[in-house]
Formats: structure tokens, sequence, C-alpha cells
């Protein structure tokens, strides 16, 4: 257990949420595993056992903060200030620029400028553009190297009805739904069970700790340098059925 008697408790961070900031420290300084682990004097899968809160004593913890240049608290501090909903301004400015939008859930989630001109297709001057945009949003940082750091967790929630959640709704979810989950590259799992409201929130702690788990996939993905990869749409979904909907046509 990672433990520091000197926060106080109701301001203690999980340890989910440590182990996030210090993934998200450990890729925002482009250090790669096996390079992290040589200079720890451990082996690589020991690393990405410790990044998965598997054996991770705070000793360890105190290693890898030495290695990084941070002290446990910066990695508290970090994580409590991303831990947030988007403000209403930044929701409607992302909603209302598709383009914006894009650029900026790329970046949360792994892509610097040359992605975004590779991946993408957009010239360097748009993206110039959105770069200098988001921030000014205070939605990402960007390093006096070019590096781009996202200011918002992956996790940070929208507003229920609120501008992204409706944009989700008009573009994503029915891009979503329109793909052809029968190709070869799509795997689609589906299935109906009864659930109690306390049953569905622990299917949906399951979805964070999955999306945990795909993250660092991704990050090793992206320490291993494979010639060829791509981006990969995930979508997981929990939700009471309305059975009437479902039934009206065969009564």
């Amino acid at each position: 257990m990672i433990d520091d008697p000197e926060i106080p408790a109701q301001g203690r961070p999980s340890v989910a949420a440590i182990l996030t900031a210090l993934r998200q420290e450990i890729r925002r300084q482009g250090l790669r595993a096996r390079v992290l682990a040589a200079r720890l004097g451990v082996a690589e899968p020991t690393l990405w056992r410790w990044l998965r809160g598997e054996g991770l004593t705070l000793a360890n913890l105190d290693r890898l903060c030495q290695m990084l240049g941070l002290e446990l608290r910066d990695l508290v501090a970090t994580q409590a200030e991303q831990e947030r909903f988007f403000t209403l301004a930044q929701e409607r400015v992302l909603a209302a620029d598709r383009g914006l939008g894009l650029v900026f859930f790329a970046i949360l989630n792994g892509a610097q400028r040359a992605a975004l001109e590779a991946d993408f297709g957009l010239p360097p001057a748009r993206i110039t553009h959105y770069l200098t945009r988001l921030q000014r949003l205070a939605l990402i940082d960007i390093a006096p190297t070019g590096r781009l750091r996202p200011l918002v967790a992956r996790a940070a929630q929208w507003r229920r009805g609120g501008p992204l959640a409706m944009a989700f709704e008009r573009t994503i979810k029915a891009f979503f739904l329109s793909m052809d989950f029968g190709t070869a590259e799509a795997r689609y799992v589906s299935d109906m069970v009864r659930l109690s409201a306390a049953g569905r929130a622990r299917v949906q702690a399951l979805f964070e700790t999955l999306r945990e788990d795909i993250l660092l996939i991704a990050a090793q993905d992206a320490s291993a340098r494979h010639e060829q990869t791509d981006w990969s749409g995930l979508l997981m979904l929990i939700h009471p059925l309305n059975l009437n909907e479902i039934t009206r046509e065969f009564r």
C-alpha cells in the first residue's frame, strides 16, 4: 500500500490517481520504459508491474520520483490539478470547432505535433493556429522544446447535457455506430444482463480500470516504436435497456 502520513486523509489521493500522474509524467518527459528500468536497476517487466501498482512500495515510489526529478507531493499536486471538469467556456469552444476538438483530444491521448501532421494531414500553419488557441484556453502547455502537454487528465469529465456531450451525440457517437463491426479489424462485444444500480456502478469502475490498462498498452507500443500503429476507437457503454422500445413491435 502507498501512503503518506503527512497528507490529510480527506485530501489524500487514491493509489490509482498517483499511478496515473506518475505514468503521465513519464510520458511527458519522453522516457522509454527500458531506459527508466535500467536506471532503476530493475527488469522492464518489473517496472511495468510497479506502474500498475503491483509490488510498488513507498520506497520504490520514492526511487521512481527521484529518477523523474520529482517529489511525491508533485505527483499529488499534478493529479489534484488535473482531476476536474472542463470549464463551460472550454467546452463551448471545443464543441463549436471540430478541428480544434480533434487536435485537443489527440494531444490528450499522446499526440505530438509531428503526429498531428503525419496522422491527420493538418498543415503546419493550421496546427500552429490550433495550438495557440488551446494554450490560451489553458488546455495545453507548450514546452520550450515544443513538446505538448495536456493540462487536463484523460478522465476529466464533461457536463451532462453540456456542449461537449451534445457534440458527442451529434458526431462521434453517430460515427462509432455507423462503423462496420463485422470487419476483421473490429472487435465488437455486446451482451444483455440484469444488473442493479450497484452492479452497474461496479461495471463502470471496471471500465475505468480497463481504460488505464489500455493506456498502458498504448504507452508500451510507443516505447517499442512499432512500425505500424493506427489510431483506434474504443467505446464502452453500460445503460439500462428500455424494454418497451425493444419489444414494442412484437406485441
